[in-house]
């Protein structure tokens, strides 16, 4: 039997606008979900799109793989930089790799995987 993703803020997109960066996770909170996005460093941006291109499976076109944070954080040789677990999931199979990841990019993820409540990301936009 498999675990599964609960409880983890999956990540969905990063995008850049207007000279801004920004991320994009899903939450699962007492059987309520929400999108929101979130302002992230030029770097945060860039190991988002990084973790979004991880393909642990085979590649065959049209299978949809989906990222968690799941809540692990190590630090490494290098200032400001920490290695992070991101479930990937793709059908039924899933792996934790671990990614580089910001300090600021962490400190976001951490604080949606530690969040209660949705009412307390109630000052983000949703996102369709």
């Amino acid at each position: 039997m498999r675990d599964n993703y609960e409880g983890m803020p999956e990540i969905i997109s990063a995008s850049e606008r207007d000279g801004q960066y920004f991320g994009v996770v899903g939450i699962e909170k007492n059987g309520r979900h929400k999108k929101v996005r979130f302002g992230i460093s030029y770097s945060g941006y860039k190991a988002l799109k990084r973790i979004l291109q991880l393909r642990p499976f085979d590649t065959m076109p049209g299978l949809e793989h989906s990222y968690f944070y799941a809540g692990s954080i190590s630090k490494t040789n290098q200032t400001e930089i920490y290695k992070i677990s991101v479930r990937v999931e793709q059908g039924k199979d899933s792996k934790n790799i671990e990614a580089a990841a910001p300090r600021d990019l962490v400190a976001n993820l951490q604080w949606f995987y530690e969040m209660r409540d949705l009412k307390d990301a109630g000052h983000l936009p949703e996102e369709a």
